[in-house]
């Protein structure tokens, strides 16, 4: 699929979504009511919780990159800030390239290794997502089919949590039952799925005493991105439960944005927005104006970190696009 092709899926996406969020014309009334009702002087804490997201990201970054060395918090949070800066403008998510690649160009590390820490980063909140979802099915009123899928979802984040754990020490069942899995597959893509495991452990060896820490602080980033909903809650004087409400938005939020947008996940946001709400019995006429503010913060915090950091570190738009293409120089990699 070319690249042009994923753009236009993305836009086509976002738009489909941003149709399905906004109510009919006759209810357009309403909306510009429930934006007069929003009391924006929590525009300013809600930025500043989006930036402190920003940081514990990347104190959680740092301990995973820790098997390659100590790692300063400042290149971290640069390269953070630009990549998600890339992220809220360009087309395609290019900011999870740019921003390990600007790290290793940065701190001369191994650029593949920093590329591999941003995907257990992926993999980590993930797995914090499915436990949210774990337990917001508990909390709301849901059909019995997805209260069992959501426990279900939950039962198998502790499950993996588990097996990584095991497999850190090397326990002899978690490395049967890798085995046995891996005896299902073909003779060559055993081989290869054997030594990616064993280079997996090892990487979790140089992890060995931080990944509570780790786990500990993917799970204090998710229920600060949390908080932002519900300050966002308050902020629009929605009737609804601070904590179930803000943990079911941040659960179908994220799952909503994973699929395919324009920058900035303009569309899929509002759309997951609507949905948790609904949940809730709010209406799209009182969601929409929720879900562009929640969103708003959050892109103009990272829009201005962004920026800053794009200048301090002399970063042009031709960087990123070389970063994007993978075209860093051998000291870089």
């Amino acid at each position: 699929m070319t690249r042009g092709v994923r753009i236009a899926i993305g836009v086509l996406i976002s738009a489909a979504a941003l149709y399905f969020a906004f109510p009919p014309r006759s209810e357009w009334g309403h909306v510009r009511e429930a934006f007069a009702r929003v009391q924006y002087i929590y525009v300013v804490p809600l930025m500043l919780l989006s930036a402190y997201t920003i940081v514990i990201r990347c104190q959680r970054w740092r301990l995973l990159l820790r098997p390659l060395g100590d790692v300063a918090f400042v290149p971290l949070f640069s390269a953070t800030c630009i990549g998600f800066f890339c992220n809220m403008v360009l087309p395609l998510r290019i900011g999870e390239v740019v921003r390990p690649v600007l790290l290793a160009r940065r701190t001369k590390l191994p650029a593949s290794s920093v590329l591999g820490s941003v995907l257990l980063e992926r993999i980590l909140d993930m797995l914090t997502i499915l436990g949210f979802l774990g337990t917001v099915v508990m909390l709301v009123p849901v059909s019995e089919t997805i209260r069992r899928s959501g426990v279900a979802f939950l039962a198998f984040a502790v499950a993996v949590v588990t097996l990584v754990l095991a497999l850190q020490r090397r326990h002899p069942v978690a490395l049967r039952l890798m085995s046995g899995a891996f005896a299902l597959l073909p003779a060559h893509v055993r081989t290869r799925a054997d030594e990616a495991m064993h280079g997996f452990i090892d990487g979790l060896q140089g992890l060995r005493g931080a990944l509570l820490r780790i786990a500990l602080y993917s799970v204090f980033l998710w229920l600060t991105i949390a908080s932002i909903f519900a300050l966002a809650l308050i902020a629009c004087g929605l009737p609804v439960p601070l904590v179930s409400g803000a943990l079911t938005l941040v659960t179908v939020v994220a799952g909503a944005v994973s699929a395919p947008s324009a920058p900035g996940f303009i569309g899929t946001f509002q759309a997951g927005c609507i949905i948790a709400l609904a949940l809730f019995g709010i209406e799209r006429a009182d969601a929409i104006p929720y879900s562009f503010v929640a969103w708003a913060v959050q892109w103009l915090a990272q829009i201005v970190l962004g920026v800053v950091f794009l200048l301090r570190e002399n970063v042009s738009f031709r960087d990123i696009q070389a970063s994007e293409e993978g075209r860093v120089a051998a000291g870089d990699a």
